[in-house]
């Protein structure tokens, strides 16, 4: 009877301790305010895509969102982002948009994923700061490491903003860059992703 008390005050602890490490923390879900771009350049013209769906969270320290302003010390503890490949819509029609979809291999891999595991923040200034983000993105069904800055602010209680950009070579995740007119026009290999993610609670 004695072994089993003594179990049952372990198992309670362990409990106890795992749940207020999770109250430590929490999840902002990203906000329809949420914009992304994709541009590039072709033979012809440059273009740009909007991503109409954006789905996800960011992770943060529960003591920062209680402030409303980040310190020496605090962390973007994970994000998750989610982007429906077939969301990516161009003003210049269906035509691009199914040549973009298939070059994504949109019914094999349908959705853009990126992940991030925890990020620490730093040159603060007031309700501003930057991360250094470092995480795996996921195109086309290839995932590679990536590493760029975003700039994060505080914009109202419980509200945040998130902003940055970055490159890639459609190449590297085995995108074959679209083309049209029998080849004759093709878009170039490179392409700047541009975000501003608004996170609430």
């Amino acid at each position: 009877m004695v072994k089993l008390k003594r179990v049952l005050f372990t198992f309670y602890i362990i409990l106890f301790i795992g749940s207020a490490g999770l109250a430590q923390s929490l999840k902002l879900g990203i906000s329809r305010e949420s914009t992304m771009t994709i541009s590039g350049t072709s033979t012809l013209h440059d273009w740009t895509s909007k991503a109409d769906t954006l789905i996800g969270y960011v992770e943060v320290d529960k003591k920062m969102i209680e402030r409303g302003s980040p310190k020496k010390g605090d962390k973007i503890i994970s994000v998750h982002l989610e982007v429906p490949v077939k969301s990516i819509i161009s003003p210049r029609g269906a035509t691009m948009d199914k040549k973009t979809w298939n070059a994504l291999k949109s019914e094999e891999h349908p959705r853009i994923i990126f992940e991030m595991k925890e990020g620490k923040i730093a040159n603060i200034k007031g309700s501003s700061f930057t991360v250094q983000a470092k995480g795996t993105l996921s195109i086309a069904g290839k995932t590679k490491d990536i590493e760029f800055p975003v700039g994060g602010e505080f914009v109202a209680s419980g509200k945040m903003k998130f902003t940055g950009s970055y490159n890639i070579n459609m190449r590297d995740y085995d995108v074959e860059p679209p083309s049209a007119m029998f080849g004759q026009i093709v878009t170039g290999e490179e392409v700047e992703i541009k975000f501003e993610l608004i996170v609430n609670k």
